[in-house]
């Protein structure tokens, strides 16, 4: 009979306010929920309300994805983990193979990666075999379709994993535009350029101009952050603006807001969007990428072109004078996100990988004779 899989252990670089990071941590906490030893290792964690980190085992350890420094780090973190050794490991930032790879050679374990947008796919090459790579689990067909052809990696299993997130009860959540109050009109995530939030600030000032009282807010920290303060300024939107980091609670974030938009240039699929979505607020987001596998426009959500604020700024104006059309949008992305991207459903299927991957693994790894041990360990 086959063994179970127990013991989990994720890799993950930096975490921040970002879907990826949001989805890691998800992925934790629903592993622990499931009774499986669980452990989350980064480089560190910035910027995230603590309710995000609530019932993960995190172990922040600064320097292990530094090539040089990185391989004192993982000796250590080896012998940390050989006499309890992970049944699986799992990488979260694919930028962290290598590391990920050494480990799971010197732990004779399975590794999985997981890829979460275009630019980690096409970044995602093998140069030489890797047979301790198994599987590379992308968020969207998309991105899996970047993933460079190589013959190290046609030997890799390849598989789409829709994200999950929790979808609360609707009777819960309030209706968006459903008061007298100026709407809020809001984006979130890393302020990078890729993510589009000129574009949104731009869009704003066209619904402003347009005779509309609104409320605009950006949750999230990043690169792009002083330029987009001084074309805030630029525009006048200063009075109307508020810029919050990532440690704001998302939940509460999110229900405050009325229209949530998701401007980006490129995008895996849009993780915080989903978590837009299951708290009932209606979604403008550019047609790009994973983006265009979820929302069906004029439905569950609205779709613009990307980089093109007069086609954003005209569709927020749009639901704004429907309202009914708003709500009607939210409750239908609501019940999407429910049927196609809940929480249960994601672990559901990241399990089965784990264990599929660990009874196919050699059983005989772990029973090498002693003689065989005694020069490993003096390799190591």
């Amino acid at each position: 009979m086959a063994e179970t899989v127990q013991r989990i252990l994720l890799l993950d670089g930096e975490l921040s306010f970002r879907g990826s990071s949001l989805l890691t941590l998800r992925l934790a906490r629903g592993l622990e929920r499931r009774e499986f030893d669980t452990a989350l290792i980064c480089t560190r964690v910035t910027e995230l309300d603590d309710t995000l980190l609530r019932g993960v085992r995190l172990h922040e350890i600064p320097g292990y994805n530094v090539f040089m420094w990185g391989q004192i780090v993982l000796r250590t973190l080896y012998r940390d983990l050989k006499d309890q050794r992970p049944d699986i490991i799992h990488v979260q930032d694919p930028r962290l193979l290598p590391q990920g790879v050494r480990l799971a050679r010197k732990l004779r374990r399975p590794l999985i990666v997981s890829v979460s947008d275009q630019s980690e796919a096409s970044a995602l090459v093998l140069r030489r075999a890797t047979p301790e790579l198994k599987i590379v689990i992308s968020v969207s067909e998309s991105v899996q379709q970047q993933i460079p052809e190589s013959p190290y990696m046609a030997a890799v299993e390849k598989r789409v994993i829709l994200p999950g997130v929790e979808v609360p009860d609707a009777t819960q959540i309030d209706s968006p535009l459903d008061d007298d109050r100026p709407p809020v009109i809001g984006m979130a995530g890393p302020l990078e350029i890729v993510k589009g939030a000129a574009f949104f600030l731009r869009a704003c000032h066209r619904v402003l101009e347009a005779g509309h009282e609104i409320r605009i807010v950006i949750a999230g920290s990043g690169p792009e952050e002083r330029s987009l303060r001084k074309l805030a300024a630029s525009l006048q939107l200063s009075g109307k603006l508020t810029f919050v980091d990532g440690g704001v609670a998302m939940a509460g974030y999110l229900e405050a807001i009325d229209i949530y938009c998701l401007p980006s240039l490129q995008q895996g699929l849009g993780v915080v969007m989903l978590e837009a979505m299951a708290l009932g607020r209606p979604v403008i987001a550019s047609g790009v990428g994973g983006v265009m596998s979820v929302i069906e426009d004029n439905v569950n959500g609205l779709i613009v072109p990307p980089s093109d604020s007069r086609s954003l700024g005209d569709r927020i104006v749009e639901l704004l004078q429907d309202r009914d059309k708003a709500r009607r949008i939210a409750i239908a992305g609501q019940q999407m996100v429910r049927d196609r991207f809940n929480e249960n459903r994601m672990l559901d299927e990241i399990i089965q990988v784990y264990q599929e991957v660990h009874d196919a693994r050699p059983q005989t790894r772990d029973a090498a004779p002693q003689a065989i041990r005694a020069r490993q360990t003096a390799v190591d």
